[in-house]
C-alpha cells in the first residue's frame, strides 16, 4: 500500500486533487469513528452488567416522508438503589414492544450520574458501525480509484 502511493508522482498543487483526497480523507475518518464506536460496544457487551428493564414510554424521533412517526424506547432500568431511565439508539415507527414490556439491558458504570446503558442486543451495538463502516468503504475504494485513475490532463 505504501509502495503505491509513494509510486504516485502527482502534482499536489493541482486542485482536481483535492476530491479523490476529500473522498479518501472522510472514509479514513469514518473509519476511525466506527473503530471507536466499536470498541465502545464491545466493552460494553464484555464488561457491562446485564439485567432487565422496563418500557415506559416512547420519545418521537422525527417521521419519514410520509409523515409517519419513528419512536424510541424510554427504558427504566432499577438496580439495588440505583434508578435510571435510557433512550434506546434504535427508533421504529411501529416499535416491537409496549409499555410494561421487560427488555434486556446492558449497562456500565462511569463516574458520570446515569451508567452508560444499551438494550442488550445486536443491532442496538453493532448496527450503527456496520452501516457507516459500509459509507467509510465505499468513500475509501471510490477515492483510491480516483487517485489510481488520476489523469492531470483531463
Amino acid at each position: 500500500m505504501i509502495q503505491f502511493f509513494s509510486s504516485l508522482s502527482f502534482d499536489w498543487s493541482n486542485p482536481k486533487l483535492i476530491v479523490p483526497l476529500v473522498f479518501v480523507g472522510i472514509g479514513f475518518a469514518i473509519l476511525f469513528y466506527v473503530l471507536k464506536i466499536s470498541f465502545d460496544s464491545i466493552h460494553l457487551k464484555r464488561n457491562g452488567t446485564k439485567t432487565n428493564g422496563t418500557v415506559v414510554g416512547f420519545k418521537d424521533v422525527g417521521a419519514d416522508k410520509y409523515g409517519k412517526k419513528s419512536r424510541a424506547l424510554l427504558v427504566r432500568v432499577e438496580d439495588g438503589d440505583k434508578v435510571w431511565e435510557f433512550q434506546s439508539l434504535l427508533y421504529w415507527v411501529v416499535p416491537p414492544f409496549t409499555v410494561g414490556d421487560t427488555v434486556p439491558v446492558l449497562y456500565l458504570v462511569s463516574q458520570t450520574e446515569k451508567p452508560t446503558s444499551a438494550l442488550d442486543n445486536w443491532e442496538e451495538l453493532f448496527a450503527d458501525a456496520i452501516l457507516l463502516g459500509a459509507i467509510a468503504i465505499v468513500l475509501l475504494v471510490l477515492g483510491s480509484l480516483l487517485l489510481y485513475n488520476f489523469n492531470p490532463d483531463v
